[in-house]
């Protein structure tokens, strides 16, 4: 006999957590199945920042991807204060803001035109140049922005929305799928109204399974660094004259009173294309380039090489918002940034009401395995000092 849910999501990453938390709070019987550890591959090795859409305005200009990030700090926010479409109240804060910060010899003649600033400005008003008083202890020169956009501790963000589904998330992953909403976990089958994919790389194996020849997915490389022990925390977007950040970087504790730098954007992107040796040794010289006052040959070195799987553009392009593909009962959703995990949600709830699905009396949880959180990057990281 088959368990019958209104909807089953794959993949507990911060896609399916918020997706499956805010069908669980309009009234549908939701359960939520990851196979491995609850933050999933990519989430908890995110940098945990919520964009406005001020790093995609590099260009000087507003694009579709900072129009569709502009509205996201704000419901974000409403959330983190108890007041938002999910109580996300106990979440932990690392930092309120972040910053853009001059990272190489274009800078000067990019932010001498008032064109970035202005795009900036355009996408979210709350943009502010700081005094050099007020600049990160690590920054020297400026100018520096300031934004309010938000970096989380990702790992209570986890906890915050796994809380809003006690009782319905599983250990197990998804067998003999069908697009009429049929699929085994474990020894147990399930029939569910609509079965929701968040999976990740996960939802190439769904595309498998419903015999989807075409290419749907592309993969995006990454091979983030990082860096202790440090002295001072930042949160932010070295910029060049390039479209895209020379470095973007979080801190976050050690535990032993310094913090671990955690570097993306350009850094991580090159260095996705080398192996970890070289990348380090790239990372470093980009580091000791644009930050000439520390002795980065006494810090250590680690990095975390991920595959991003993403809805299928060009095989290159990112896309400016989550999208969702339909087969049968069977949804497949490629969110591209933790800041549109509301976004997300929005789009499924809407794709459930034109299909007519509408919530019903919620059944007994099923008999599975519960998962646990998985560890953030640096907390299994092998560290050594070049």
């Amino acid at each position: 006999m088959a368990h019958d849910c209104d909807i089953i999501v794959f993949g507990g990453g911060i896609a399916g957590l918020f997706t499956a938390a805010r069908l669980s709070r309009a009234g549908y019987n939701v359960i939520l199945v990851e196979k491995d550890a609850l933050g999933g591959v990519q989430t908890l090795a995110s940098q945990g920042m919520i964009h406005g859409g001020q790093k995609y305005t590099l260009q000087g200009k507003v694009t579709a991807a900072a129009t569709t990030a502009a509205a996201m700090p704000e419901r974000w926010e409403a959330c983190f204060n108890g007041m938002g479409e999910l109580d996300l109240s106990a979440v932990k804060m690392l930092s309120e803001s972040q910053v853009m910060f001059p990272a190489g010899s274009f800078f000067a003649n990019l932010f001498s035109r008032a064109t970035v600033f202005a795009a900036a400005k355009a996408v979210n008003g709350k943009t502010r140049k700081l005094l050099r008083s007020a600049f990160p202890p690590v920054l020297r020169q400026g100018p520096v922005y300031e934004m309010q956009e938000c970096v989380l501790d990702v790992k209570s963000l986890v906890a915050a929305l796994a809380g809003n589904l006690k009782g319905r998330i599983f250990k197990g992953e998804a067998a003999d799928l069908s697009a009429d909403g049929h699929v085994t976990i474990g020894t147990e089958r399930f029939h569910a109204k609509t079965v929701l994919f968040t999976a990740g790389a996960g939802n190439e194996a769904a595309l498998k399974q419903l015999g989807i020849a075409e290419q749907r997915t592309q993969r995006r490389s990454l091979r983030q660094i990082m860096v202790k022990p440090m002295p001072h925390a930042l949160y932010g977007h070295g910029i060049t004259g390039e479209p895209k950040p020379r470095m973007t970087v979080t801190s976050h504790p050690d535990g032993a009173g310094n913090y671990v730098w955690y570097l993306g954007g350009n850094v991580a992107e090159r260095g996705s294309k080398m192996p970890e040796e070289k990348a380090i040794a790239f990372a470093k010289k980009e580091m000791r380039a644009v930050f000439p006052d520390i002795d980065w040959d006494q810090k250590e070195w680690a990095s975390y090489a991920v595959d991003r799987a993403e809805a299928f553009s060009d095989g290159t392009h990112l896309a400016a918002g989550p999208c969702l593909q339909e087969y049968g009962q069977v949804l497949v959703a490629w969110p591209t940034k933790l800041t549109f995990a509301p976004l997300l949600a929005d789009i499924v709830l809407d794709r459930l009401k034109e299909n007519n699905i509408t919530p019903t009396t919620a059944a007994a949880p099923p008999d599975l395995p519960v998962v646990p959180i998985g560890p953030y990057p640096w907390e299994v990281a092998t560290w050594t000092k070049p």
